[in-house]
């Protein structure tokens, strides 16, 4: 999972269309990485959904989002976790 200062320093310099990150979002990030690092990857997904909802296009949030999926899923939903990779990958190759 991508921590979250690799994801302000890719930020800063890669995205030019993404908002500026706010605090909240930067807090969010940080508690994401947390619970995933204790295995709580329920609260993981849950914060991610939430730093989601102002970082919607934001590929590392998407990602985060779609590793924290399947490891909640016990690493059973493969499926699910090879198309949100595929997504990601056609979206970054646009």
């Amino acid at each position: 999972m991508a921590d979250a200062k690799q994801a302000e320093e890719t930020e800063a310099s890669a995205s030019h269309s993404l908002p500026a990150t706010s605090e909240q979002d930067r807090e969010l990030a940080l508690r994401a990485t947390h619970e995933f690092e204790c295995a709580d990857y329920e609260s993981c997904s849950a914060t991610i959904t939430k730093l989601a909802a102002t970082r919607g296009h934001d590929l590392k949030v998407m990602h985060n989002q779609a590793v924290a999926a399947y490891y909640k899923s016990g690493l059973t939903k493969t499926d699910e976790f090879k198309r949100a990779l595929t997504e990601l990958h056609s979206k970054v190759c646009i």
